[in-house]
């Protein structure tokens, strides 16, 4: 999924950053489709552990700047989405839009597009027992719309 030679993963791992998010979004926008053309991606969510959470805030802030030199230019641009599931706690992920591009997509198997319920009486406690089901399957359609920083 991410890997070099798609361009959708950082040569070296950094935290998040002006800087680092520039260059994820300047990857995310060349990103070419079989054909060769450019697909010019926007970027539209920043991925993060809950330990990058914070800086993620920070880094997508609205700001106030008095000189140009101090604008953010990421300030109300990117949405910061916490996964606690992440293992590893310095990597982040910068996301492409997904109405123009998609990247991960689910399914529901048969159609079946709600979890089913059953449900039956106790045998081993005295009570109801409860199972919920639900087919779903997810994969990724598109590299072209996930960018990885591997973080330090």
């Amino acid at each position: 999924l991410f890997h070099a030679t798609h361009g959708n993963l950082a040569g070296a791992g950094a935290v998040p950053s002006v800087t680092t998010l520039a260059t994820a979004r300047t990857a995310m926008r060349r990103q070419k489709d079989a054909m060769g053309t450019i697909l010019g991606i926007e970027p539209k969510m920043l991925l993060v552990p809950p330990e990058l959470e914070t800086t993620a805030q920070q880094l997508v802030a609205q700001l106030s700047a008095a000189q140009t030199s101090n604008v953010n230019p990421f300030s109300g641009q990117l949405e910061v989405v916490t996964e606690a599931g992440l293992a590893n706690t310095t990597a982040w992920y910068l996301l492409g839009d997904p109405a123009q591009v998609q990247g991960l997509t689910y399914a529901y198997l048969e159609g079946r597009s709600a979890p089913s319920v059953e449900n039956r009486d106790g045998w081993d406690t005295l009570g109801m027992e409860f199972r919920l089901v639900w087919a779903v399957g997810a994969a990724f359609v598109e590299t072209a719309s996930w960018y990885r920083n591997p973080g330090v």
